[in-house]
């Protein structure tokens, strides 16, 4: 564990690329900085809804001779008469392979909605290897269908081909890059061949499952102050005093009668008890530095979780339980639109982990009471990584970087926000330095050259 010591950068130009970098896993690097990989592409994005299970495929050709054969005449190209060979060879490999498990029942799926992309020759100088075939691409909907509301899917993505565009030499099984929305829940998700599987339980997507709980901040208990037990001692105990003092005659009258309204004042403990308060309000307990450590990171995850949900209003909703105030509207408009960004451009980023490094509590104390209440706040020095993984052209480009930034946070009566941060440092850690060397394309092969079947 390092000691986060603060390399201060200006706030106000960083402020805006701190907020993208809090959740976007590549940072500024967006689809222009991402490669189309020589070799077989695939990405899958799985929507459920109340009627069926459905998923749209996309995938090169190289990719589409490795799990189907059909009779075509050009190994590059597949010509609209030859569509309905192609539909019925998938057809046949789903009804084998992608068989759909709800609730326990398998689901046997539907293929519709073939199309053909005519790409642009521009992109070929980039495939020495597959040529026509990788920069070709083919696009389907496999659906599931629903009887019922499901309580448990589980899918099984069954194919993985050499990935020669990662070692031509000796290729490993290819990573599926895969997006899955439900509920209005968007995550990442990836199919390998030793994790092959994708479940999904009813209940796992509101946002009280989701975001970590954190402790609410509590009032300072008043003082209980008992009259009658109060008015007993003062009774029993003073005039004890002066009987004692007054010579030996008198002292057992005095023990007796202090022992007696002892006893009398312990036993009328609950009798006409009123609660007294310090001050001119209701104040709240202060964290140790080791509660306001324990809270501040899953409070600090929870933004990233925010940004899983796809409606702005549930975005907004969740994130409104981390932040507060004038940063809450910031951060939102400017990740948010950074996230639409990217995945208008093609490529997808999801967070898969936040790794805390270091964390210093460098002050703790009261704060001025506004029209919500009573205040407290803590402001603390935080070093973390993100671990994310940015997927473009059926690929996936995992991706660590590390910040450190200065917190202010702030609790009340309704729990705890974050108000205010500063970035301190980033930098990259992982291993990929030169991404932005390659090119890629940035239109949808689907959205004018290409042909329904």
């Amino acid at each position: 564990m390092r000691d986060p010591k603060a390399r201060s950068i200006p706030w106000f130009p960083r402020l805006l690329a701190c907020l993208a970098w809090l959740v976007l896993p590549s940072g500024v690097a967006t689809a222009e900085a991402l490669d189309p990989a020589d070799g077989p592409h695939l990405e899958l994005k799985i929507r459920l809804d109340s009627d069926a299970l459905r998923m749209q495929v996309t995938m090169n050709i190289v990719f589409l001779d490795a799990i189907v054969t059909f009779a075509r005449e050009s190994p590059d190209a597949i010509a609209p008469v030859e569509g309905p060979a192609l539909l019925d060879a998938l057809q046949a490999w789903a009804d084998e392979d992608l068989l759909a498990r709800v609730d326990g029942i398998d689901v046997a799926p539907i293929i519709d909605g073939l199309m053909i992309s005519d790409p642009s020759m521009e992109l070929l100088p980039l495939f020495p290897r597959t040529g026509m075939r990788g920069i070709r691409k083919v696009r389907f909907q496999v659906e599931w269908p629903l009887k019922t509301e499901p309580q448990e899917i589980e899918f099984d993505w069954p194919s993985y081909p050499p990935d020669v565009a990662i070692d031509p030499d000796d290729p490993p099984p290819i990573q599926i890059a895969a997006e899955a929305e439900v509920d209005g829940i968007r995550e990442a998700i990836f199919f390998t061949v030793e994790s092959p599987t994708w479940l999904w339980r009813n209940g796992s997507t509101s946002i009280d499952e989701r975001l970590q709980r954190i402790p609410v901040p509590v009032p300072v208990e008043p003082w209980r102050v008992p009259i009658v037990s109060l008015l007993l001692l003062v009774v029993g105990v003073v005039p004890g005093i002066i009987l004692l003092a007054a010579g030996a005659g008198r002292a057992l009258i005095g023990i007796i009668l202090m022992l007696g309204c002892s006893v009398g004042a312990w036993a009328l403990g609950d009798v006409a008890v009123r609660e007294v308060r310090v001050g001119s309000g209701p104040e709240l307990v202060m964290p140790s530095s080791a509660d306001a450590e324990a809270l501040f990171v899953p409070l600090h995850a929870n933004i990233y979780r925010a940004f899983d949900y796809v409606e702005e209003s549930d975005i907004y909703d969740a994130l409104e339980r981390s932040v507060e105030g004038g940063l809450l509207d910031l951060l939102y408009r400017s990740i948010y639109e950074s996230l639409i960004m990217e995945e208008e451009q093609g490529a997808m980023s999801r967070v898969i982990a936040v790794r805390p490094v270091e964390l210093v509590v460098e002050s703790i104390s009261p704060l001025e009471a506004n029209e919500s209440g009573p205040r407290i706040g803590f402001s603390a020095l935080y070093r973390w990584q993100v671990d994310g993984r940015v997927t473009h052209w059926g690929h996936v480009h995992e991706r660590t970087n590390e910040y450190l930034a200065r917190f202010d946070v702030v609790g009340t009566t309704t729990g705890w926000r974050i108000g205010s941060l500063e970035l301190l440092e980033q930098e990259r850690v992982d291993q990929y330095d030169d991404l932005d060397a390659y090119r890629q394309d940035l239109d949808d092969p689907f959205d004018d050259d290409s042909f329904d079947l």
